[in-house]
């Protein structure tokens, strides 16, 4: 190549990754711009922060590192995690936040948070169980099994085997302009409970900006399809409360779906039937999978509904059940009434103390609840672990003894490829060590078997 073109060459390709470079400048200071200016809307309420933000002109991708959220309200300071919003690509970055403001949206986008957790031995968990033990004596007056307990706190988790709650969640949307439709996709994976999917498919939608989505009549539901998939969380619930109810597992479903129809209007905000009442018992027994779909037809009139019986709303809707692949053939139930809705409601907040909680004064204490009989399980203590399982004890309490013979003590906050990462409480605060794994003689994880 003669030198002079092979100079315009390599001038040209600078050239182009200058702009490249000056662009995502661009667009990085433009979304952090947009963000910050968002998080110091909300600070009178909750304070939001972030470690990074990076941004991706060839994925599309804005995503923000270690989000964490405080609040007067908030014992202690809340990792969310990962946060990454998915963009249509390069156009969007450029222009899309000022469209936004203007009621223009882009034709596709996804939300996403990954490594949300919850340490069920740390600060937040015991606030949480102190709301819980608070709303319990009101479902109890209608729950006779489990020890009374209709709804469960962290405590309630750690008796079950969980140690920390960890999901990561996607939501996305999908505009289709030729065929005027929107696609709605969710998942929702919560590790050793269970995972959900869902999809919506909305029909007669103009266009994606606030002034023409609904130019060419009301949009129209076209189809939703869930599918709940259980991992262990209904039979650690079932042996849980099974054990507090005195009873075998059978015994403990039998009577758990002969439970009142005041009960299930304040769990499940309707009263099943026959055919979902053994639908339930099939699930409890075998918890395997649960798939809804509906597909209305296009003279449902979403209005009328509060006028329609269970049987009528189900045969509009044309919903389908499946429980563990089987279909539920009677889907009849009965809604509350409005008095004992609003009754209920009432009750409920009263009892979780709101002033409290958005004014950060310390929530009070529960109303008196007779404490059953738990079925104790073997005191937590260290074991041995092995370091390829480490990451099963994210927030557990490890000691690592190096190849030196020193010794690291605390938290297990996160782990890399290269290293994990140990928190301790120290004068002053908290310190997080640096623990390279390949200097990792031995370690040791504290739970309960």
């Amino acid at each position: 190549m003669p030198r002079h073109i092979r100079n315009i060459v390599i001038a040209t390709l600078l050239a182009v990754l200058a702009l490249a470079a000056g662009l995502n400048g661009y667009v990085h200071h433009q979304f952090k711009t947009n963000i910050d200016t968002t998080l110091s809307s909300i600070q009178p309420f909750a304070q939001v922060k972030y470690s990074d933000l990076t941004t991706s002109l060839i994925s599309g991708e804005v995503r923000l590192e270690n989000v964490r959220v405080a609040g007067a309200f908030l014992p202690e300071e809340i990792t969310l995690g990962n946060i990454t919003l998915e963009t249509p690509g390069f156009a969007y970055m450029l222009n899309g936040p000022a469209n936004v403001k203007k009621g223009e949206f882009p034709k596709h986008l996804g939300f996403v948070i990954d490594d949300f957790y919850i340490d069920m031995h740390g600060e937040t968990a015991n606030w949480l169980d102190r709301l819980v033990k608070r709303m319990q004596p009101i479902y109890a007056s209608e729950r006779k099994l489990c020890g009374g307990k209709s709804i469960f706190g962290p405590s309630d988790y750690k008796e079950m085997g969980y140690t920390r709650l960890s999901s990561n969640m996607r939501i996305a949307y999908s505009f289709n302009e030729n065929n005027k439709t929107l696609d709605i996709d969710m998942t929702v994976q919560t590790r050793n409970m269970g995972n959900l999917k869902a999809s919506i498919n909305v029909n007669n939608l103009s266009g994606m900006t606030s002034e023409n989505m609904m130019q060419g009549g009301m949009p129209q539901l076209a189809n939703v399809e869930v599918t709940y998939k259980d991992d262990t969380y209904t039979p650690r619930m079932v042996k849980y409360c099974s054990e507090l109810s005195n009873m075998k597992k059978e015994e403990f479903v039998d009577a758990e779906i002969k439970q009142s129809d005041n009960y299930f209007y304040m769990v499940w905000g309707f009263a099943p039937g026959n055919g979902l009442r053994e639908a339930y018992k099939d699930f409890l027994l075998k918890s395997d999978t649960v798939t809804l779909t509906m597909a209305p037809g296009k003279e449902f009139n979403p209005m009328a509904i509060a006028t329609m019986s269970g049987e009528e709303i189900m045969e509009a809707l044309n919903v389908n059940l499946k429980i563990n692949e089987l279909l539920v053939t009677d889907l009849s139930f009965k809604m509350p009434p409005a008095e004992f809705t609003e009754k209920f409601e009432q009750r409920l907040a009263n009892s979780l103390d709101f002033n409290a909680l958005l004014s950060g004064d310390p929530v009070k204490a529960p109303d008196p609840v007779i404490e059953p009989e738990v079925t104790k399980k073997a005191v937590a203590k260290y074991h041995k672990i092995e370091l390829s399982n480490v990451k099963n004890h994210i927030s557990d309490f490890v000691r690592i003894t190096t190849i030196n013979g020193n010794q690291r003590n605390g938290q297990l906050i996160r782990l890399d490829k290269t290293n994990l990462y140990v928190q301790k409480k120290v004068d002053g605060g908290k310190f997080t060590m640096t623990v390279p794994l390949e200097k990792i003689k031995s370690i040791e994880a504290y739970f309960s078997k």
